[in-house]
């Protein structure tokens, strides 16, 4: 989860992007930032959005088309929206738009000139994203001389938007500590070198997955604490699998038995098997008594638990896992069970980035 930040005069308001964002944008963001300030050229729109998104946690648009085609097609990723509602500045096309919303008209685009992120709010209220408490527009006037605000008004009449959502010169301290206690964006910030991990070496959706369990850890609800250990099984089998494809092992010889043990079959990794290797045969990886239980108490524990989550079938089946269609008997897992398992995962995770 991001923020979607759409300003049309971003080298007018660097200072003002510093101060609302200084939390996520991390100390080297911040610097460079104000050395693009202090330059005697006037730095581009796209030079300052290049920076700011370097924090993976604020989006950037400074063009109306690019920020509608956010709204329109990715909505559903962002924690927070905060508009400037006058987008003209910088110009657009007519076509342009309808190639984005085939809905927009002349009319439309006569009606919402120059306060363009009105539109970014009609477009969202109808959708189940609860505008009230994450959509925020910038604007230089006061909330009393609002041009043209009567959709607004309805709007707030109808309870679906407030006054407070409405930002003027010199509240964005009010802004700024809205900003500040996203949870989901503490969340991503508390766990940023793990989340930048599985982001640089597996997919930006094992991320987010990995992120999604973080957000429900808590639940003491059975079937979320069954899906959270079937999510981590599959965090746990695409590290493992990465890594033994680029170690480029395929077998072993048992030293108990003389018998070869094939690491893969076809093309899903054989994981216990792969385990065993790595915590008796492998050398130079590191792996003492701390990560050895680790595997082993990660893979027993899940796929004995674990559960499937519906909307991550393919990726199940990519990585070869099935789960078994009854749970175990005896004392069942909790929401500490998944914790436990969390932090296990947090220690492979920085292994396997020692080592790979």
């Amino acid at each position: 989860m991001k923020i979607l930040y759409v300003e049309d005069e971003l080298s007018k308001n660097i200072p003002k992007i510093i101060k609302l964002f200084s939390k996520y944008l991390g100390n080297e963001n911040i610097k460079e930032l104000k050395t693009v300030e202090e330059d005697e050229y006037v730095a581009s729109d796209e030079e300052i959005k290049t920076i700011v998104e370097k924090s993976n946690l604020i989006e950037v648009e400074y063009r109306f088309p690019n920020g509608l085609e956010k709204i329109i097609n990715n909505y559903k990723k962002y924690a927070l929206f905060i508009i400037d509602r006058n987008l003209s500045n910088v110009e657009y096309d007519y076509d342009e738009i309808v190639a984005i919303d085939p809905n927009y008209n002349e009319t439309l685009y006569d009606k919402f000139f120059e306060r363009e992120g009105d539109y970014f709010l009609q477009k969202l209220v109808y959708t189940k994203i609860d505008v009230m408490t994450k959509f925020y527009f910038l604007t230089a006037f006061a909330k009393s001389e609002l041009r043209n605000a009567d959709e607004i008004k309805t709007h707030i009449d109808f309870g679906k938007f407030t006054y407070q959502n409405i930002i003027g010169k010199g509240e964005e301290e009010r802004l700024k500590q809205i900003i500040d206690n996203i949870e989901i964006l503490n969340l991503q910030v508390e766990n940023k070198n793990y989340l930048d991990i599985l982001r640089t070496k597996i997919t930006e959706k094992t991320t987010l997955l990995f992120l999604d369990i973080l957000s429900n850890k808590e639940s003491d609800n059975d079937l979320d604490i069954i899906k959270n250990l079937g999510a981590l099984r599959l965090i746990f089998h695409k590290i493992l699998n990465l890594l033994a494809k680029s170690l480029e092992v395929k077998s072993y010889t048992d030293s108990r038995n003389g018998k070869e043990v094939a690491i893969f079959y076809g093309d899903s990794l054989n994981i216990r098997p792969f385990i065993n290797w790595l915590s008796y045969y492998s050398q130079d990886l590191k792996v003492n008594s701390l990560i050895r239980n680790f595997l082993f108490g990660i893979q027993e524990i899940c796929s004995n638990f674990g559960l499937a989550h519906n909307e991550l079938e393919d990726d199940y089946k990519e990585e070869g896992i099935v789960f078994s269609e009854s749970q175990p008997s005896g004392y069942q897992p909790t929401a500490n069970s998944v914790n436990a398992l969390i932090y296990e995962l947090k220690e492979i995770i920085l292994w396997f980035d020692e080592i790979s």
